[in-house]
């Protein structure tokens, strides 16, 4: 049954009249009577499988929630509709949207209109790419792009998308005797829809072929179904249907943009919309056409994109021999300015302020005179002293490439080291990370001839601190990419400044679903919380025996809430109970009744998410725990536990159990292992490692700069953007992969680590310990049974 005018929905949704109908449900014009004024509402009805099958039925239900939540997160940007609400009713799901009031494209376009021309066309396509852009960068695809799907809005004639076409799956969901999951209908319209899309196979730029068939109807007054096809490409042909139309003027810029939309192989049009807008915009400055001028959202970039005309290049290369690179160095911030107080260095300033020793405080004065051999002279000294400080070793191989004059590429690094009690310590074992695989590429040259520059900056383990170092990163033109930050807040903080200024960052220990959810730029070589927390789970149910546990968090932290809320999916699926949750936020907190709590509801153990020292009370909180548990129930943990805190509880803390991605008694790579151990004296820490294969990640990228021709390299000196683009693009193949410290190296589409290497360590005593107990793998029986010796 439909729903009929008059009709309220779920007490409150008053049905005006149906304005939509399509093969997986109906759309209703309605008002919401819980809202004064009645404010306008769109009602998406879908109608669920028929089916008896449990299975089908949970997969859908899973589905559509998780729809839902995209399509919050979605409807934050200016041209989609926010969702107001999303439940199920009646054996049917529904989406409760914004009401746009407006027109549909298809009002514009197609058979009997007059055609566009290409200073519409251009304005189309930004006001699209701008919006398809934001969705791909949540690693999203939108799946039914058609005319019918774009609104033109009444108040500011903006194009607005709706109609994502995630959730029409909910009616093509079937599971296969294997207890596959299978999806038994393409989901987009013919004409529009791209070749792998009907396959089953969608893309991020299957949603620019379906956006290039619309401007190509719009040019030609043709719709896409009528076109004819290259027999022996595939490609859509279809510049024959404006050659006798000399109103239409489409310039070679255009022409080139559109077909590289419309490929046939996917693998041959823009990677996403991120791309084609840039594009877009580089043609536009070069003048194939004006554009409305458009205002950034909130700031502007710190490198404008600056793109040269091929016709002039040749007069302004002699004009350029003439004035000199001084021209360049009034174009682009000086990269390394040597600013002492600065929180930024590359050799000139000490971050690390625990330790004063002399000869590193005269090779950091050296380095900020420009006496690089003499900076190397006191920076070994320094080494020989205290071989385990990173921050020595990254200043001498700076100055090492300066006084020998070796050709290098740049790399940012933004960690905590100023702030020893809160994160210093995690900051110096990242550090160690780069500084290893900085090394090793410094002494072979290994980046065909280049060597690894790394600039410093300290983000104190505080979110605005973290945005500052974002953007005095960012200013420094020959920084390319970025390792950071620590925690999921800083990271999260600072990942817009650097996607506004084209900088991938690679993080080797933020964790936090969200982070590649709400960023392409964003990579990371530690797996997300779903996986820790799976293991975690499994251990707890399957191994442990544990099957109700009270769980401690803080809410406010985007690392903590992630891994908190993974666990409680991951526990139920378990068969599982979580028979409490325990804010570990608050200033004033009682582990003690915590625990008379937990027995009381029946607990058998304790599971700890803490966050990494961002709140002042959580980690505190979390080490009351510990010590009002005594022993008795068994406390798991994820990786933020990982840290000598623990240890220092000494007899309480043994047992403990947490997630960690790598440990060097578990570790296939001794080459690796045997060098750190060379460099720092000691074995390193699992931050250490993962923060190693993003620097490895990084230098092997940084091999696309020699794709450049020489024009791209001269333009490069003046738009920063080219180099960037180049190594965001190099990274973000989908065959991109390489070999690091934890084995082999490749990421997914949404930036995830494709490997899920997770080890489970258990607090062990041990004689090898200041504190009497380390973490070791929990396989182990013992440490001596992992065959720990002490050095």
């Amino acid at each position: 049954m439909c729903l009929n005018s008059g009709d309220v929905l779920h007490k409150r949704y008053k049905i005006i009249a149906q304005i939509g109908r399509g093969g997986f449900g109906r759309t209703y014009k309605a008002q919401d009577l819980q809202k004064s004024s009645h404010p306008l509402c769109a009602v998406k009805e879908i109608v669920a499988p028929q089916s008896s099958d449990a299975n089908i039925l949970q997969e859908v239900k899973k589905r559509f929630n998780r729809e839902g939540e995209s399509l919050s997160r979605l409807g934050t940007h200016p041209q989609i509709p926010e969702l107001f609400d999303y439940f199920a009713e009646n054996n049917k799901f529904y989406l409760i949207q914004e009401y746009i009031e407006g027109h549909d494209l298809s009002e514009e376009i197609g058979t009997g209109r007059l055609p566009m021309n290409q200073s519409d066309i251009l304005q189309l396509l930004e006001d699209i790419l701008e919006v398809l852009a934001f969705v791909h960068q949540q690693n999203l695809i939108h799946r039914d792009i058609k005319p019918s799907n774009l609104r033109r809005r009444n108040s500011d004639k903006k194009i607005v998308l709706i109609d994502f076409g995630a959730v029409k799956e909910l009616n093509s969901i079937a599971i296969t005797s294997e207890g596959v999951i299978n999806i038994t209908q393409a989901i987009g319209t013919p004409g529009y829809m791209a070749p792998e899309q009907q396959r089953g196979n969608p893309q991020l730029n299957s949603d620019l072929y379906a956006l290039g068939m619309i401007c190509i109807q719009a040019l030609t007054g043709l719709h896409p179904r009528t076109l004819p096809t290259d027999p022996n490409t595939g490609n859509i042909i279809w510049r024959y249907a404006t050659s006798d139309r000399p109103m239409i003027n489409i310039s070679p810029e255009l022409d080139h943009i559109l077909n590289k939309m419309v490929g046939y192989l996917f693998s041959d049009r823009y990677y996403s919309a991120v791309e084609a807008l840039q594009e877009l915009r580089q043609l536009s400055a070069s003048g194939i056409s004006t554009l409305s001028s458009k205002k950034p959202a909130k700031s502007k970039p710190l490198f404008p994109t600056i793109n040269l005309k091929c016709q002039v290049w040749w007069g302004v290369g002699a004009t350029l021999v003439i004035l000199g690179v001084w021209r360049v160095n009034q174009l682009i911030p000086t990269t390394c300015p040597l600013i002492i107080g600065d929180k930024i260095s590359c050799g000139e300033e000490s971050l690390i302020k625990t330790v004063t020793l002399p000869e590193k405080q005269e090779g950091v004065k050296a380095y900020a005179n420009q006496r690089y051999q003499e900076a190397v002279t006191w920076l070994k000294k320094a080494r020989q002293k205290i071989p385990t400080d990173p921050e020595i070793l990254i200043y001498l191989n700076n100055a090492q490439l300066q006084a020998e004059k070796v050709p290098f590429y740049t790399i940012g690094v933004a960690i905590p080291l100023g702030n020893p009690s809160d994160g210093g310590d995690s900051g110096q074992e990242i550090l160690r990370g780069v500084a290893q695989l900085q090394t090793e590429v410094n002494r072979n040259r290994s980046i065909k001839g280049y060597g690894l520059r790394v600039v410093l900056g300290d983000d104190y383990n505080e979110t605005e601190q973290a945005k500052e170092i974002a953007t005095k990163l960012s200013e420094q033109g020959e920084i390319l990419g970025i390792i950071g930050h620590y925690t999921s807040e800083n990271t999260r903080a600072a990942l817009p400044i650097y996607d506004l200024n084209h900088l991938t960052v690679i993080s080797p220990t933020s964790t936090a679903e969200s982070l590649t959810e709400e960023n392409s730029r964003f990579l990371r070589t530690i797996p997300q919380d779903s996986v820790s927390a799976e293991v975690l789970a499994r251990y707890l149910s399957q191994v442990a025996k544990k099957d109700k546990v009270v769980v401690f968090y803080n809410p406010n932290s985007a690392y903590s809430r992630s891994l908190h809320e993974r666990f409680l999916i991951s526990f139920d699926e378990q068969n599982g109970q979580v028979v409490k949750q325990v804010d570990l936020a608050k200033p004033i907190f009682d582990a003690e009744a915590a625990i008379r709590q937990a027995q009381k509801r029946g607990a058998t153990s304790l599971v700890l998410f803490p966050d990494a020292k961002s709140n002042p009370y959580a980690f505190s909180n979390a080490l009351k725990v510990i010590r009002a548990n005594k022993g008795r129930y068994l406390i798991v943990g994820g990786n933020s536990l990982d840290s000598t805190d623990i240890l220092q509880e000494r007899a309480l803390s043994k047992g403990i159990i947490v997630t960690i991605s790598w440990h060097y008694l578990g570790s296939n790579n001794q080459n690796f292992s045997n060098f750190a151990n060379q460099l720092w004296g000691s074995e390193v820490s699992s931050r250490t490692a993962m923060a190693y294969d993003a620097a490895r990640v990084l230098s092997v990228g940084l091999e696309s700069q020699f794709s450049l021709s020489f024009k791209e390299k001269i333009e490069s000196f003046f738009n920063p953007i080219i180099r960037r683009e180049l190594l965001y693009l190099s990274l973000k193949k989908p065959d991109f992969q390489t070999q690091g410290a934890t084995g082999e190296i490749s990421f997914e589409l949404s930036g995830n680590r494709h490997e899920k290497i997770v080890e489970l360590v258990k607090v062990m005593p041990t004689k090898c310990s200041p504190y009497g107990y380390l973490f070791i793998p929990n396989k182990f029986t013992s440490a001596e049974a992992a065959g720990l010796k002490c050095q």
